[in-house]
């Protein structure tokens, strides 16, 4: 029995965060379990090394919160721009922090090389990782034959492994339900996809036609239906996205739409008014990667959290950091993290 169709009901925090599948589940069953997925931003120093003890912090705090699905590398994780030994030298911190029982640690893998993405998969597998998370190679656009190609050569390879796919425009390529399932048929261990959409067009049809595959979404999306939770916007504050998730689980839809209005005003105060997509630069200074933004929020959890990204890219301004985090406190004081920080250990989290 994998893990997905274990059957049976969690309670209370822990079991609502868990690996288990709950009675509000579709009859047929997902590969992967209904939880909480996210991210670690990494703390770099202006020399390019990781802080190590931000970034152990950062695990410890969502672990505390009950958050027991995390990865590293994907967008925030800025997984796109680490050097090889940088990839190395995180993994083994996160083995290291990954070890207890009932936690669940995924790995990104994102290159512009298929031959380098099989190599880091191999090391990190040689570290005792089994779970990845994958974004297409995003030179040019795969066509289908590429698409067929590449899935053969990295998630065929590793068939002990199970895959997430990482569905985002930057890609190059967008993959639909179709996709999905032809996909899913072929590979047993893809096991869920990553998306960022909030068109519930879309999102109905990923949950309709492909519902072998876990589907997480954000706070824009996860309202619907019976999807994992892909935490974002909630980074800055960890314990308010497991009272979200578990709102969507028992299906409290005052609870949980009351939340996902909070997270849309945390949305438009960190990335834009009137519909604005990510990366138009509502903070001072223009444009930003995502992790940009998620390092922002990481910042409010931790304020010892760097807001400096690898080069070349652009981070956001202490200044506009400061101005986002007055401004959005004064707004949500109940997002505000508090003295349960000090249960992992962060210096001063009672005083926030």
């Amino acid at each position: 029995m994998t893990e997905g169709q274990s059957g049976g009901r969690p309670s209370g925090a822990a079991g609502a965060t868990g690996a288990t599948e709950t009675h509000l589940e579709r009859p047929y069953p997902a590969r992967y379990p209904r939880v909480i997925l996210a991210s670690v931003c990494l703390p770099w120093a202006a020399d390019g090394s990781l802080i190590e003890d931000i970034f152990r912090d950062q695990v410890r705090l969502h672990l505390a919160a009950g958050v027991r699905h995390l990865y590293v590398f994907g967008t925030a994780g800025e997984g796109y721009a680490v050097t090889d030994r940088q990839f190395d030298d995180v993994c083994g911190l996160f083995r290291e922090e990954m070890r207890g029982e009932g936690v669940h640690s995924m790995i990104g893998v994102i290159s512009l090389s298929t031959g380098a993405m099989i190599e880091r998969i191999e090391r990190s597998m040689d570290l005792g990782f089994s779970s990845f998370q994958i974004s297409l190679p995003a030179w040019g656009a795969l066509n289908d034959g590429e698409l067929a190609e590449f899935f053969h050569e990295v998630v065929g390879r590793f068939p002990s492994a199970a895959f997430v796919h990482y569905n985002l425009q930057r890609a190059g390529r967008v993959l639909g339900p179709s996709d999905y399932v032809r996909l899913a048929s072929e590979y047993p261990n893809l096991v869920a996809a990553k998306n960022g959409t909030g068109n519930l067009v879309t999102i109905h049809a990923l949950l309709r036609e492909a519902p072998m595959l876990r589907h997480f979404f954000t706070e824009l999306g996860y309202p619907q239906g019976w999807p994992g939770y892909l935490m974002s916007l909630t980074t800055m504050n960890p314990w308010v996205g497991v009272r979200f998730f578990e709102a969507g689980v028992r299906r409290d839809l005052t609870a949980l739409l009351g939340l996902q209005a909070e997270a849309l005003e945390v949305f438009a105060e960190l990335v834009g008014r009137a519909g604005a997509e990510v990366g138009t630069g509502a903070l001072a200074g223009g444009p930003h990667m995502d992790g940009a933004y998620e390092k922002v929020l990481a910042k409010v959890l931790d304020e010892r959290m760097p807001l400096r990204l690898l080069p070349p890219y652009q981070q956001v301004s202490e200044e506009a950091y400061v101005d986002f985090r007055q401004r959005i406190l004064e707004r949500l004081p109940s997002w505000r993290p508090g003295p349960r920080m000090a249960v992992a250990g962060v210096p001063g989290g009672s005083r926030r």
